[in-house]
């Protein structure tokens, strides 16, 4: 999702989804209907996998307020430039000005190398483990100016090199994509495939899911999040790898408590293959998105998604 968080992220790189599908018409609902949905209604969880450590739940943007309405502690995603200094986070996307092929030819000496060599030690230096993502959503139209998928894909190689050469242990290298790229069909420049910097490269398979309903390039459809995450599990499980959702949200909708109480069960039925979910806790991020608005607002939701953050047995922050 394209947003202004720290200014490492440029506008426009939630563009792709302009080729999306359909989407379908929205049903009214009473607040009473609603709440009664919301409350109501069973969540059948899987039984948790023995071997499969709790996945991390956290959130993008407000994390603090999402912790607070929720009442339970939250994972934080953060992003930021290798120019600025390391945040704190379970997860943390970084990219820089410098387009993929400055990236991949980054040698010792320069400030970019320098740059990268500092992020490396200071993630290093910390006790707990990382999940890394370099330049997340590549394939979208925002990324365009920073070069092809060839480029992609050395600069990516790059930094996970730097990364090895400094002897970083404790980080686990998240390839993040749109979970439209995984949609696509193999011939579209878009297409996931395309952008896979390789087995020996990629530790986790991130895909970042949001149902627009009818908010920015959405066409009226209300899309579950298994039907986005189905096929970023089966590309993970093709190559050996874990999957997570970076970024998740659903446009505002008397129907969204529901959604929450839906991913819940999704994630908990592939406990050891969906290793963290960070929902996008943020308002609108660009003008191409002006009416959508991804952060939670109503008692059912937060109750829902604390009630996620509660399953102690599926979930950590």
């Amino acid at each position: 999702m394209s947003t202004t968080l720290d200014a490492a992220r440029p506008p426009g790189a939630r563009l792709l989804r302009t080729a999306g599908p359909g989407r379908f018409t929205r049903r009214a609902l009473t607040c009473w209907s609603a709440l009664a949905l919301a409350v109501a209604t069973p969540v059948a969880l899987a039984t948790p996998a023995s071997a499969a450590a709790p996945a991390y739940l956290g959130a993008v943007g407000n994390v603090q307020e999402l912790s607070n309405r929720t009442g339970q502690p939250l994972a934080t995603h953060a992003y930021a430039q290798f120019s600025s200094q390391v945040p704190e986070g379970r997860m943390i996307t970084v990219r820089t000005s410098a387009n993929w092929r400055q990236v991949a030819a980054a040698g010792p000496g320069s400030a970019l190398y320098n740059d990268i060599v500092r992020w490396a030690r200071t993630i290093k230096a910390r006790p707990n483990p990382v999940m890394f993502a370099y330049h997340h959503e590549p394939e979208a139209s925002g990324s365009g100016r920073h070069g092809t998928a060839a480029d992609f894909i050395a600069a990516y190689r790059r930094v996970v090199s730097i990364f090895r050469a400094e002897g970083v242990q404790n980080v686990e290298f998240t390839w993040q994509m749109t979970e439209y790229a995984f949609r696509v069909p193999a011939s579209d420049a878009r297409s996931a495939g395309r952008w896979y910097p390789g087995d020996g490269y990629v530790d986790n398979v991130g895909a970042d899911a949001y149902n627009w309903s009818d908010c920015g390039h959405g066409k009226n459809r209300w899309v579950e999040l298994s039907t986005m995450a189905d096929p970023v599990v089966a590309f993970a499980r093709a190559h050996g790898k874990r999957a997570s959702l970076p970024e998740f949200a659903a446009d505002p909708d008397s129907r969204r408590a529901q959604w929450l109480q839906n991913a819940h069960q999704y994630l908990a039925a592939h406990a050891g293959e969906i290793t963290a979910a960070f929902y996008f806790h943020r308002g609108p991020t660009n003008p191409a998105n002006q009416d959508c608005s991804w952060a939670l607002t109503t008692q059912t939701e937060f109750k829902a998604y604390g009630n996620m953050a509660r399953d102690t047995s599926r979930f950590r922050p």
